[in-house]
């Protein structure tokens, strides 16, 4: 395992690709689900594997990712429909990698300070996050493995890890923090999602022929050849 304090990388460190985690719906007051799907693209002949995160009237977030670091590699990150990422950190040994700590938040609802007024106090955001099910940031990983199947999860890993929602509503502000807690009906649920193997491309029967013949004329002039 790896501490979060491991691999501190700054946000505009890496800016290629895009990959997908789809994540947080806001449940009860302090109950937050997080979903994921990944999607695969093939550029240049490099086959990419994109994981979207879509939150509900989401404000602000922390969040980590986990993936099977001898199969994929992680190519970048950044948000998506307005919303800003300021960091994360990165961490890959053997079989095992992690994208902890990813924080952002909707413009004007940064819980980490940014924009301030002149009364020391951050300026009042100009318009609410966006409402319903709306992707927040996309990862990309490049698949270095396309036989066999590789697994991603988001999730909160500790009480540094939550969802803040914005209740349209209101204007209140709740936070779903942590891991969830049955017992409590709070905090964040993790999710997982899985890429399938690419299957082999079976050869068109045409094809096969054609390279059946192909060989038994080769053959053939071979046998003419050594009877000359």
């Amino acid at each position: 395992m790896f501490s979060k304090a491991s691999c501190i990388c700054a946000v505009t460190a890496l800016c290629c690709g895009s990959l997908s985690a789809s994540a947080a719906v806001i449940k009860t007051a302090r109950h937050a689900s997080t979903s994921n799907h990944t999607v695969t693209t093939t550029t240049s002949g490099q086959r990419s594997i994109l994981m979207n995160v879509d939150p509900l009237n989401v404000a602000a977030f922390q969040l980590d990712v986990s993936f099977e670091a001898d199969k994929v590699e992680f190519a970048g990150l950044h948000g998506l429909n307005g919303y800003i990422i300021d960091f994360f950190s990165f961490t890959a040994e053997g079989s095992f990698g992690e994208i902890i700590n990813i924080h952002g938040y909707y413009p004007g609802f940064n819980d980490r300070g940014g924009v301030v007024s002149a009364a020391g106090i951050e300026a009042a955001p100009v318009l609410p996050p966006p409402a319903g099910e709306v992707d927040i940031f996309q990862l990309t990983f490049l698949d270095n493995a396309p036989g066999v199947p590789k697994t991603f999860r988001v999730f909160a890993s500790d009480d540094n890890d939550y969802i803040t929602a914005f209740n349209t509503d209101t204007g209140e502000l709740t936070s779903a923090v942590g891991p969830y807690n049955p017992q409590t009906d709070q905090g964040v649920d993790g999710a997982i999602s899985t890429v399938d193997a690419v299957s082999a491309v079976p050869i068109p029967p045409a094809w096969a022929m054609g390279m059946v013949g192909g060989a038994g004329v080769v053959l053939n002039s071979v046998w003419r050849r050594r009877r000359s």
